[in-house]
């Protein structure tokens, strides 16, 4: 009966810890947020700033060096995409007038097939109108809200990756002086947790530069416009698994079918892209990424629904590594092994399980 009520206790601190988390990382938004991709970043640079250090080069110049290239490398991306956005810009008339009739001629078939009146999709089309109409304030406080979201994170995460590196030794020492009792072992878990993260990190790099360049290669030799703004687009996109890349898949799709006047196309660019997308599930992640922060589909699944609900867009593509990091901690303790089990795939399952019975 004992151990029955301390289970049920157990579980009730769990349950109870889990939604304070929640509250915490929900209303702390503005603040946690860009610690959190700061502490990524930072994990992502450190390599490169250490090298410099190497180098006989301070502290401080190498951190500002590389935190310039970085900055620097980013701005001529998006300068290069700028010429690409402002002629999309310039087809958008056109690109509309397309999609409406499209638009036109589902609505004949529709009537043909269904007897769906127009003046029935009028009404409707009316009615969502009136809808969007009325929540007009809130989306507009929303987006300014957003916006200053987004002024806030440029600003700051530069600070907070600075102070992150220039500190790390401070910030090392004093963690470790608050579990005196467990320092080897917290040290053992903070290398292993640093080396996952900048593994991954990296190599999310390489791969979202490899299907980006795959993905304009495949667009550019179909013809389609503005193939280098698409193919970001989908790289981008591509670092929300499973949801992201479905969407700016659409986008492309659309605007194929806006673009061109044959059906020929829009199929070849929604085979060429699922077939890059096999293909990158399959072979470019595994061989890059590895298995130290593969996640089972549904997990991973899981994380992006609960980032997206808690920090938006960044939390679908933080909470993947986020989740990662605590399958890299939970391997470490026998207690939470099978927590780990359950966060991770069913080739790493099969691997820990020929691992104990070699060892047996």
């Amino acid at each position: 009966m004992k151990e029955a009520n301390s289970y049920i206790i157990n579980i009730a601190a769990f349950l109870l810890v889990g939604v304070l988390l929640v509250h915490i990382l929900t209303n702390a938004q503005l603040i946690l947020l860009p610690l959190a991709w700061a502490l990524f970043i930072a994990l992502f640079i450190l390599p490169m700033t250490q090298w410099l250090e190497k180098k006989k080069v301070p502290r401080s110049a190498a951190i500002i060096s590389v935190l310039v290239i970085v900055t620097a490398m980013i701005g001529l991306v998006l300068y290069i995409l700028s010429f690409q956005i402002v002629g999309l810009l310039k087809d958008a008339p056109a690109v509309t007038n397309k999609l409406n009739e499209w638009i036109l001629s589902l609505q004949e078939i529709a009537e043909k097939a269904f007897g769906i009146t127009n003046e029935t999709i009028a009404r409707q089309v009316s009615n969502s109108l009136s809808g969007i109409i009325n929540n007009s304030l809130g989306v507009l406080q929303n987006s300014l809200f957003s916006a200053f979201q987004t002024i806030t994170l440029i600003t700051v995460i530069p600070l907070y990756i600075y102070f992150m590196l220039y500190y790390r030794d401070l910030f090392y020492d004093g963690f470790l002086g608050l579990v005196k009792n467990y320092r080897t072992k917290t040290s053992d878990i903070i290398s292993k947790v640093n080396n996952v993260v900048q593994q991954y990190m990296v190599g999310l790099m390489g791969v979202t530069v490899i299907i980006g360049i795959l993905f304009y290669i495949t667009l550019s030799l179909l013809g389609i416009n503005y193939a280098l703004f698409f193919a970001v687009l989908l790289a981008v996109f591509n670092l929300v698994p499973y949801i992201g890349v479905i969407i700016a898949s659409l986008a492309v799709i659309l605007y194929t079918i806006a673009t061109t006047d044959s059906l020929f196309y829009p199929i070849a660019v929604l085979a060429s892209l699922w077939f890059i997308q096999l293909v990158e599930n399959n072979l470019i992640t595994p061989y890059i990424l590895g298995s130290q922060v593969r996640l089972n589909p549904m997990a991973a699944l899981i994380a992006i629904f609960v980032g997206g609900s808690i920090w938006g867009i960044s939390g679908m593509i933080l909470f993947i590594p986020l989740l990662g990091v605590l399958k890299v901690v939970f391997d470490e303790f026998d207690e939470l092994k099978p927590l780990a089990l359950l966060l991770g795939s069913y080739k790493t399952q099969k691997r820990m399980k020929g691992q104990e019975s070699s060892e047996k």
